[in-house]
């Protein structure tokens, strides 16, 4: 039941805040993710940006540490500012510990914590001398003289023209983060240059080369993390047989790549191509140790992916299923959000749905050709097809999203590949995706003139 109330709190709270949050604060809010962070310092630091000295932060422990009055001061006098200050001093109860008072730090695990840390957090980049042009052609840029504050939840980046500067930010920063029950995690927290070995923020490294060029890969301890999980699983379904190989180590895969297709990312991924094929060979070998490897390379590889010239695919010969190869995924840019837009107004209603639009979800190329073509609706019901929920925002969301969401839309015939219903104009005989329930009901459609969406027939 505190759930839902905290729910319900926090759609009254939010709307008043986005609109006045920083505008490089991207982390817990709707509409924003990490590639809007990463994107955001691309467009900071590319070509020949001046600030190459960078203030890489991290705070210990922000959700258990935030000063509770504080906190309700800067709420203010919100009507549910009561049930806020409860749910702060309710205490927590642990197993062999029994009842433990909470004197500061958002409810463990609660639906509004993460809110409430942007809210104690709000006022960083002012705080850390960050300035912007208010009017002119260069309104909401940031001044030229200025550090930039990138921040996504707890993580921080202040990009700087000097280390003094950097020094002189951190010194800033720490003593208004005290006035919060706040600190830098110091074992964390750095100053290093860009153009020397980088920095790394939110799984990605970023680094400025000899040749100028800024690029943004997918961080070492991200992909051996990734190598060793894929090692770890395969270990684990020896014994298994393929297609429950295929339900685990797919989402697996497709939610890494989905993580990392906006950035510099094709040498890795064809890296782990061919990390996967050694992977999965082995595993089909331990699976038949008696058998020739022409008959385990017959048995489990072909060309199992009809657009693709490419014999070498693991997959299941009975189903038809395989794995798909992380070195066919495209890299896609990530538009930028902008830097004061807010989900929650009227006046950017169309804005938020044209870019909704754009995003375009990691599936087969067919179906997203498929969903472009609809506008990403039902043709029969004029509804979307996928909700616009908040993109997941780290390589295990994505892997749920592969698991759930897809598996639920795509597989478990929530959408269906559907072709016309007769009477229709010959324009329209094609195949074109519905929801199941609107195939169910047996809805019949007649083609309008100049739009994507076939109407139901009265």
């Amino acid at each position: 039941m505190d759930r839902c109330h905290q729910a319900r709190v926090r759609q009254a709270l939010e709307p008043e805040w986005e609109a006045r949050f920083e505008p490089r604060s991207y982390g817990f809010r709707p509409g924003r993710g990490c590639h809007d962070a990463i994107e955001s310092l691309f467009n900071t630091l590319r070509g020949r940006s001046k600030r190459v000295w960078i203030l890489d932060a991290d705070l210990a422990g922000a959700f258990d540490n935030i000063d509770h009055d504080h906190l309700l001061r800067t709420i203010g006098d919100f009507p549910a500012r009561r049930m806020v200050a409860g749910w702060l001093k309710a205490g927590t109860i642990e197993a062999g510990k029994g009842f433990s008072p909470t004197e500061a730090g958002t409810p463990q695990g609660g639906v509004i914590s993460p809110l409430l840390l942007n809210i104690a957090l709000h006022g960083l980049e002012e705080a850390a001398g960050v300035r912007y042009y208010l009017t002119g052609s260069h309104a909401g840029e940031v001044v030229g003289a200025s550090p930039t504050l990138t921040r996504y939840a707890d993580d921080l980046v202040a990009c700087c023209h000097s280390r003094q500067q950097a020094e002189q930010v951190k010194a800033r920063l720490a003593a208004w983060l005290a006035l919060r029950g706040l600190a830098f995690n110091e074992t964390k927290t750095r100053i290093v240059r860009l153009d020397d070995e980088g920095f790394e923020f939110l799984g990605f490294h970023l680094c400025r080369y000899p040749n100028g060029k800024l690029l943004i890969k997918p961080s070492v301890p991200a992909i051996k993390r990734f190598r060793k999980r894929l090692a770890k699983e395969f270990r684990a379904l020896r014994g298994a047989n393929v297609a429950a190989v295929l339900a685990k180590i797919t989402p697996i895969v497709r939610g890494w790549v989905a993580y990392y297709r906006t950035v510099v990312s094709s040498r890795v991924f064809h890296v782990l191509t061919d990390y996967l094929w050694k992977l999965t060979y082995k595993w089909a070998c331990w699976s038949h140790p008696n058998k020739p490897k022409r008959w385990i390379v017959q048995r489990y590889f072909g060309k199992f992916n009809k657009f693709r010239n490419d014999r070498w695919v693991f997959g299941d010969r009975d189903t038809g299923a395989y794995l798909p190869n992380p070195a066919w995924t495209d890299i896609t840019r990530h538009t930028l959000v902008k830097g004061w837009a807010s989900p929650d107004d009227p006046a950017l209603a169309t804005y938020w749905a044209q870019r909704r639009r754009k995003v375009t979800p990691p599936l087969d190329a067919y179906t997203v050709r498929l969903l472009t073509r609809q506008d990403g609706r039902c043709t029969l019901c004029g509804e979307n097809l996928l909700a616009p929920d908040q993109p997941p925002q780290s390589p295990e969301g994505w892997e749920w999203w592969f698991l759930w969401v897809t598996k639920k839309a795509i597989k478990v015939d929530y959408l269906v590949h559907h072709t016309a219903a007769s009477g229709t104009s010959p324009r329209d005989d094609r195949t074109h995706l519905v929801h199941a329930t609107c195939n169910r009901t047996g809805k019949h459609a007649v083609a309008v003139k100049g739009n994507t969406v076939l109407q139901p027939t009265t």
